[in-house]
């Protein structure tokens, strides 16, 4: 049988591609939860319209698949690892070690958002990872972050430039090179952007994206922008984007959704639920530590971390509130 000339085989080959399958499209998969405090439904479709209006990137989403996450090298194939997550309760050990295997060993680039970095928090094994160490926030508000130093992913990023209604988490450890930083209220500098690089494997980091208004703020998307083209090395000096990046419509924003077994987004309704019954279970245990005679200051604390202890998993509560008319 006579075989194709190798130029002909190849004009062929590459008029049976479709357009969303081009070598420049960048792969994303986005890491996230069904959402307790945060609409993790709009957040994953938003940030990767976001990122798809910027770039030629398309998103597969892996929704709380623990057993995946645990097991597998689900990080192969893909340009990055977006963590936009919450599981502030689990304290799997393994289950970490294969998170940061992803980045680790199979230096997959990779960014982390927001409640990733109260994600494990008591467990010492997951912040390690992007440089970070933080097991609380302050009350929500405004937060005005300055520029820490210069740095590409910084450009077009206004300093100083305030958020209206986000979250402040405090920094207990730092190990990474800061880009933003704002004043707290306890009148310290806390990092709230950040870049890591090691053993040939980048990775950005942010405290910031609580709510809507701050996913949708222009100059946060920007920031995950030049975040994505600087892990992926694909961000020049100048802060210009690589040639061949430019958006494709033909690129879906979001690819592949897969679940955990059983595993949905929240509604509002049940959102609103957990949210009552943390608050049932907490109150009045803070209220008992406050009011203890011998307990002040640091005992204070300790009393009132007792008492975040004794409330049920998010799990529990989430099959709870699940099953209520």
């Amino acid at each position: 049988m006579k075989t194709l000339p190798a130029r002909l085989f190849t004009l062929l080959f590459l008029t049976a591609v479709p357009l969303s399958l081009t070598a420049d499209t960048l792969k994303g998969l986005l890491l996230t939860s069904p959402g307790i405090y945060h609409d993790y439904a709009y957040q994953s479709e938003a940030i990767s319209a976001a990122l798809a209006s910027e770039l030629n990137i398309s998103f597969d989403v892996s929704l709380h698949e623990l057993e995946r996450w645990k097991t597998t090298d689900y990080g192969a194939g893909y340009d990055l690892l977006v963590y936009n997550l919450c599981e502030a309760d689990n304290t799997d050990a393994a289950l970490i070690a294969n998170m940061r295997r992803q980045t680790e060993t199979l230096r997959t680039p990779t960014v982390v958002l927001h409640c990733a970095m109260h994600s494990f928090r008591k467990t010492e094994d997951w912040w390690p990872l992007y440089g970070l160490k933080t097991v609380r926030h302050e009350p929500i508000g405004r937060v005005r972050q300055s520029h820490a130093g210069d740095h590409p992913v910084l450009k077009d990023v206004p300093t100083p430039w305030t958020l209206d209604n986000d979250e402040l988490y405090t920094n207990l450890a730092f190990d990474a090179q800061a880009l933003l930083t704002a004043k707290g209220e306890d009148g310290a500098e806390h990092v709230t952007a950040w870049v890591r690089e090691t053993d040939n494997v980048r990775i950005f980091g942010t405290t910031l994206g609580h709510s809507v208004e701050t996913i949708d703020h222009p100059v946060y998307q920007r920031l995950l922008v030049n975040a994505v083209l600087w892990v992926t090395g694909n961000l020049q000096p100048d802060g210009s984007a690589k040639d061949g990046l430019a958006p494709n419509a033909d690129v879906p924003a979001i690819g592949k959704v897969s679940r955990g077994p059983g595993v949905d987004y929240l509604q509002a309704h049940e959102r609103d639920c957990m949210i009552s019954e943390i608050l049932w279970e907490v109150g009045p245990c803070y209220v008992r530590c406050m009011l203890h005679p011998f307990k002040w200051g640091d005992a204070a604390q300790a009393c009132k971390k007792g008492c975040e202890d004794e409330v049920p998993s998010s799990d529990v509560l989430m099959q709870s509130c699940r099953a209520q008319p």
